[in-house]
């Protein structure tokens, strides 16, 4: 199990970006559930963070309704490696366009 463990580590090290919880499921020959429990070790380490992708207009912090919004479109859950040298992201520029920022 600790080899299997750190093989998801190592897959999201090699990866080039954000990956997908069925991308690395599929790399890696796990169920996505059994990944999902991997992952969330992971994050909770510090070694992986998950990536929030926002659709143009999706959580948009200036309309107020942002949460409850019937256009927002889910988008797959995604994680990256965290790099030693980084430093936590706190804000994200929101995509819609309004100049707002959605707070991670």
């Amino acid at each position: 199990m600790a080899t299997q463990m750190r093989a998801v580590l190592d897959q999201f090290a090699a990866a080039s970006g954000p990956v997908s919880l069925a991308e690395m499921a599929q790399r890696l020959a796990v169920e996505p559930g059994i990944l999902e429990g991997m992952i969330a070790y992971w994050v909770r380490k510090g070694k992986l963070r998950e990536v929030f992708a926002m659709a143009p207009g999706a959580g948009c912090a200036r309309c107020g309704v942002s949460d409850t919004c019937a256009f927002i479109v889910q988008m797959p859950r995604t994680y990256e490696l965290v790099r030693e040298n980084e430093l936590p992201i706190i804000n994200a520029v929101c995509n819609c366009g309004c100049g707002g920022t959605k707070t991670q």
